[in-house]
């Protein structure tokens, strides 16, 4: 499936853009693209996501989690997709929000 994404680094670099993801048995697995490029494919391991958090944004579900020092927040763009990812994510890493 297809969702917005930003990804803050630790030095506030800051991606902006779409990406195609899946759940894994164990993972999640997310190809960043711009346009019909691909720029770079992520597997995040479950049991390396912390910091979990569901809230809204401007009224708007929006999901954030940390892995590997960059927080990435997930950001209803109205296809109902936040609401999909929430539920298999919090389902895959056994947290409760």
């Amino acid at each position: 499936m297809f969702t917005y994404i930003q990804i803050i680094d630790t030095d506030t670099e800051v991606f902006k853009g779409y990406v195609y993801y899946q759940f894994l048995d164990d993972a999640l697995s997310m190809t960043l693209i711009r346009g019909m490029r691909k720029l770079h494919h992520i597997v995040i391991p479950f049991a390396d996501i912390t910091d979990l958090i569901v809230d809204k944004l401007y009224g708007e579900d929006r999901i954030n989690f940390i892995y590997n020092g960059k927080k990435y927040s997930i950001i209803n763009t109205g296809y109902g997709e936040s609401k999909y990812f929430e539920d298999h994510l919090l389902n895959a890493t056994n947290l409760q929000v």
